[in-house]
């Protein structure tokens, strides 16, 4: 890999690392306004005789979140790592791949049906579009391949 490739690969990595305080920050803004006290649209019904199934859903979203941004950072700090030793694929990174691929669905289906937590009504329809499949097939293509490349990269390796 060129000089100027896997310099281009540490500013994009730095500058994610960069962002994902942003990302929680965001995040962080967001439920404060959701847990407010407040009778608008947005924030979650106090009042509600369903409260504990908004909360419920508003914390495992929460959580599912937290730990994508968790494996992602974990990726992205494996990337720097590995680099610094002449390694571009890691096995560390094709198990948080395949990590990532479990938690994404689930993550995608909770985002989807974050409006159970905010609306101002108590009925519980559940939401299904296509990013809890989509969004899980792409991460299983990239971990697929990046599985491959780290095999490949690991029989050359041990050829030479």
């Amino acid at each position: 890999m060129s000089k100027k490739s896997v310099k281009f690969l540490k500013i994009v990595c730095y500058v994610m690392l960069a962002l994902i305080p942003l990302w929680l920050i965001f995040y962080g803004i967001q439920s404060y306004f959701v847990l407010t006290k407040g009778s608008g649209d947005g924030v979650i019904n106090w009042d509600s005789p369903r409260i504990g199934v908004k909360l419920t859903f508003f914390i495992l979203h929460r959580l599912a979140l937290l730990t994508m941004v968790g494996l992602f950072t974990a990726f992205l700090i494996n990337i720097l790592k590995y680099l610094k030793g002449g390694t571009i694929f890691s096995h560390a990174n094709v198990v948080l791949l395949w990590v990532m691929v479990i938690v994404l669905p689930i993550y995608s289906f909770l985002s989807d049906n974050m409006s159970i937590a905010c609306e101002k009504t108590d009925k519980l329809a559940l939401v299904i579009t296509d990013n809890v499949f989509l969004y899980p097939l792409i991460a299983l293509i990239v971990a697929f391949l990046y599985k491959i490349a780290y095999d490949a990269a690991e029989e050359q390796r041990l050829t030479i």
